[in-house]
């Protein structure tokens, strides 16, 4: 669930321009609570009674009273009503909806200092505290990006923050103007209904997408001038006063944060703005606000990769067995642009190299440890031999210790110690099988018995045969302007006569009679499901334009004051003196910014705000979480942002990249801790088991 420097991670993965940068990742019942779950963790044992709970959960009728009382009474705070909504699918293996989990809409003025002004809607998820006495001051989190929500990834939220909800309740929020909080007056569905045929090339990788995502960003905001919406409201000082609206209207007067990428120059605006209520800060991989986030994008990688070379100088196994590894790893990249050494599962070039950096930042491959064998990949390519390079590529380095692998290094067991110890280790497989299993069938419950409340089975079938006609529609002409009025329809109120129009306008004989019959025999919330799935289904298309758009519109609006085209050229002359990086690779990024940022953002208008990129100096006790490996926010962002804040802490964590509490369970405690007792003394001590060892020529380990 972590979100990367999502701005720049976005225009990494909007312009593949190389393959370089291919970017854009048991259960426990509450103790003496009989009447229903409270939640799940894969290390607790599934017990029958917890299992029969959480059945009896999942197929007993509604309580009568609301579990979350404060969403049915619209909000404790009236300035910003409440609304309850269906929780996306899936869920997590678990979670109930309204029991541990529950889902709505907060409305909000556009501008918060006219708040008799037009007003705009928020989706926001809650998962419960798994505690039965929990602290009053739950978190919230700030997701990154900007422009990429949370809310649509419910499974994943709700898993990534488990330590978190032993004590407090967790609430998530997409932010305004994206994903699920995005109005449609700011989706621009004109714009990408009237470009139906160049989105569907785009997504096929035909075309000139820059070309087309420029024109289409200039359409859009037309689009969005004349629904009315105000895009300049857009910018995260009104972001910073959405997070104590929601807070206080969903009945938490004192809340803390934990923001993560762009949540974290959120959070940091939170604490210099509108710091009511708020009292503790977790930044979790910093974008600290006074830096120039997108000249330095080429930084985060620079850095990581250094880290590297730095570790193993540090180590003096390592250093001895593979000494001036920087300039060696560095000498690799035109040695393998004029001769990529080849196998017989792809070429190994530059890009490849640079890409098994970037690996160790994906927390979802779990490739820490990938950090020890790197020293070894260089000393094996200087010779031309791959093979370390190629297991690492396809994943067959043993990267974690197995329990079989603990066992086969024991000696001095006899042979009964031998076979108990086996007997063992074959139980605590089966009983990991069988806790999968019954996650696996309690999650097909789940979604089998909300999809029988909410009447989804003549949707289904309708959507099928919806799909089917289109299909079967006999020119390439008619299926397109099918796609656009299909699109259009996203924008429009859900009635039985929008619905009907289509059909008519594109099918005829006895298609048109089906789909017709099938459309006059959905209900009210049927009809309204259908037009939500029309949504979902153009997610794809929307994405070649909406994932760049909804970072530009912060990025471009409120950070070119500090960012332009000299300041990257200079960043990028900086990284070739002090890093030994390449021309090429510095242009590569360079190129990027261009075609994404600095070229996208002349079509917008510029709305700076005096002091937005001055330090915080808020004195609001702060945590500050920064992992080694991370490629989307510089590792030395971390104390750029500690400097400033008189009461912040830094926990710098090895072998982690972005998202560090994805990465171990050293920083998950860190954070927990913290929000227990903001004021406490830190042990970090878990931190030294980090530092990666590293794999020596002869196969042993440095240390």
């Amino acid at each position: 669930m972590p979100q990367r420097w999502d701005a720049g991670n976005e225009i990494l993965r909007a312009n593949r321009v190389p393959a370089i940068l291919p970017m854009r990742d048991g259960w426990r019942a509450a103790r003496d609570c009989p009447r229903l779950p409270r939640g799940c963790r894969t290390d607790c044992p599934m017990t029958p009674d917890r299992i029969l709970a959480l059945v009896l959960a999942l197929t007993a009728p509604p309580p009568a009273e609301p579990l979350f009382p404060v969403i049915a009474a619209g909000g404790a705070d009236p300035r910003y009503p409440v609304v309850a909504a269906a929780c996306p699918r899936p869920l997590a293996p678990f979670e109930v909806e309204g029991v541990t989990v529950a889902c709505g809409k907060v409305s909000v003025p556009e501008n918060h200092a006219a708040p008799s002004g037009r007003r705009i809607d928020l989706t926001f998820m809650i998962f419960r505290s798994r505690s039965l006495a929990p602290a009053p001051d739950a978190v919230v989190q700030l997701h990154g990006g900007p422009g990429i929500g949370v809310v649509a990834n419910v499974a994943q939220t709700s898993t990534y923050f488990e330590e978190l909800r032993a004590r407090r309740d967790v609430v998530a929020f997409d932010q305004r103007g994206v994903d699920a909080s995005a109005a449609a007056g700011s989706r621009c569905f004109a714009t990408l209904a009237a470009n139906a045929d160049g989105l569907v090339q785009a997504s096929r990788g035909l075309g000139d997408r820059l070309a087309l995502t420029r024109a289409m960003t200039r359409d859009c905001l037309a689009e969005i001038r004349a629904s009315g919406a105000d895009i300049s409201m857009i910018n995260t000082g009104q972001n910073a006063r959405d997070v104590g609206a929601v807070m206080r209207t969903l009945g938490y007067p004192a809340y803390n944060i934990y923001g993560l990428s762009y949540g974290t120059k959120l959070a940091q605006e939170v604490m210099r703005a509108a710091p009511e209520g708020l009292r503790a800060v977790v930044l979790d991989s910093v974008a600290p606000v006074q830096a120039a986030i997108y000249d330095t994008l080429a930084l985060p990688f620079a850095e990581s990769i250094q880290s590297v070379f730095d570790a193993c100088r540090a180590d003096a196994g390592c250093d001895a067995a593979y000494p001036d590894l920087r300039r060696r790893f560095w000498a690799l990249w035109p040695q393998l642009t004029a001769a990529p050494i080849e196998t017989p599962e792809g070429r190994v070039t530059p890009d490849a190299l640079f890409q098994l950096f970037e690996d160790r930042n994906n927390y979802r491959r779990n490739l820490q440890g990938l950090t020890g064998y790197i020293p070894r990949i260089v000393a094996e390519l200087e010779q031309g031999n791959p093979a370390t390079f190629v297991a690492a590529a396809h994943g067959r380095l043993p990267l974690h210790p197995t329990p079989e692998a603990a066992l086969a290094g024991l000696s001095g067991l006899d042979a009964e110690a031998r076979a108990l110890a086996e007997a063992a280790l074959r139980l605590a497989q089966m009983g990991r099988l069988n806790d999968q299993a019954v996650a696996l069938l309690l999650e097909r419950l789940e979604a089998s018995r909300a999809a029988a409340a909410a009447g989804t089975r003549l949707v289904d079938t309708f959507e099928a045969a919806l799909r089917g006609a289109a299909q079967a529609l006999p020119a390439r002409p008619r299926r397109l302007a099918f796609a656009s009025d299909y699109l259009r329809l996203r924008a429009a109120v859900p009635t039985r006569e929008a619905l009907a129009a289509l059909l008519a306008r594109h099918f005829d004989g006895e298609t048109q009679q089906r789909l017709a019959v099938l459309a006059g025999m959905l209900d009210a919330g049927q009809l309204a499901q259908v037009f939500a799935r029309i949504s979902r289904d153009n997610a794809g298309l929307d994405h070649v334009l909406l994932a760049g758009f909804q970072t530009q519109m912060f990025a471009c609006q409120e950070d070119l004051d500090i960012n332009s085209r000299p300041g990257a050229a200079a960043v990028n002359a900086r990284i070739r003196a002090e890093y030994g990086w390449p021309e090429s690779l510095t242009a590569t990024f360079e190129q990027m910014l261009e075609t994404a940022f600095y070229a996208p953002c002349e079509e917008f208008t510029r709305h700076p705000r005096p002091g937005f990129h001055d330090p915080v100096t808020a004195a609001i006790p702060t945590l500050v979480l920064q992992g080694a490996m991370d490629v989307q926010t510089a590792p030395s962002w971390g104390a750029l942002a500690a400097r400033s804040l008189p009461r912040g802490r830094l926990v710098f964590f090895p072998e982690t990249g972005h998202g560090t509490l994805a990465f171990s369970k050293c920083a998950r405690d860190i954070g927990v801790a913290f929000l227990e007792n903001p004021e406490a003394v830190i042990d970090t001590r878990c931190t030294a088991a980090l530092v990666p060892s590293f794999v020596l020529p002869d196969g042993r380990r440095s240390r």
